[in-house]
């Protein structure tokens, strides 16, 4: 049947059966009635009339389904080219346009709808891609500014800004300290993270409390390990 297949014909039915391919049309999103067209479709290029079994039915229904899909392919990519052409922004090397083209001019329309709805798809995508960085600074911005209001926070940006004051020589010299308290600072944050609410807070005041004692060290204080303080020597 599909050897000597008439597409000429074809195209009439299906232009004769618009809830297939009208998109604007009302009758094009009643399933019902599109299935219905399908099947009068399929009675019209079935091979052997009513011997045929409705597998075999479905079987041709798919095949001429898909073929109504390329042919429909076949005049949007056609169009678009002459488009081009029209503007001359497109290649001259082809020699002749798409045979059908002219019989499927029904679908010009819907083609253009499409496209519109494509590019519309299209910029609402974009604009979200764009969007996202934005929300990207808000999300950031909320989080510094919560982490500004932790004074544990705090005095450790203190600490950070008093050592970028520091002149070269004393960064060099501190150097070899910084891995050492860092790696200690980073052995505590499992414990302190599975400590309760309250439990923690208190925590931070006494390691800021102890942090605020030892930066007044002068070198005449020792470190008092029984009553856990600093005292003179």
């Amino acid at each position: 049947m599909m050897d000597n297949f008439d597409t000429e014909k074809f195209i009439i039915d299906i232009q004769n059966r618009p809830s297939i391919w009208d998109s604007s049309s009302a009758d094009y999103s009643n399933r019902d009635l599109k299935k219905k067209c399908w099947e009068e479709i399929v009675d019209l290029y079935v091979y052997g009339g009513e011997g045929q079994t409705v597998e075999q039915k479905k079987d041709l229904g798919f095949v001429l389904q898909k073929r109504w899909k390329s042919i429909r392919s076949c005049y949007a990519r056609e169009l678009k080219r002459q488009k081009k052409l029209k503007s001359g922004s497109g290649a001259t090397n082809r020699k002749s346009e798409y045979i059908y083209f002219k019989q499927l001019q029904f679908l010009q329309k819907v083609v253009a709808i499409r496209e519109k709805e494509d590019d519309e798809e299209e910029n609402l995508e974009s604009t979200e891609v764009r969007e996202r960085p934005k929300e990207k600074a808000t999300i950031k911005r909320k989080r510094q500014l919560a982490e500004d209001d932790d004074p544990f926070v705090r005095a450790l940006n203190n600490s950070i800004e008093q050592r970028q004051g520091e002149t070269s020589e004393q960064i060099l010299r501190k150097t070899a300290e910084t891995d050492e308290d860092r790696l200690f600072l980073l052995s505590l944050l499992s414990t302190l993270k599975n400590l309760p609410v309250q439990v923690k807070m208190a925590t931070k005041i006494k390691m800021l409390t102890l942090l605020n004692d030892a930066s007044d060290y002068s070198g005449y204080r020792t470190f008092d390990y029984a009553d856990r303080s600093f005292r003179h020597t």
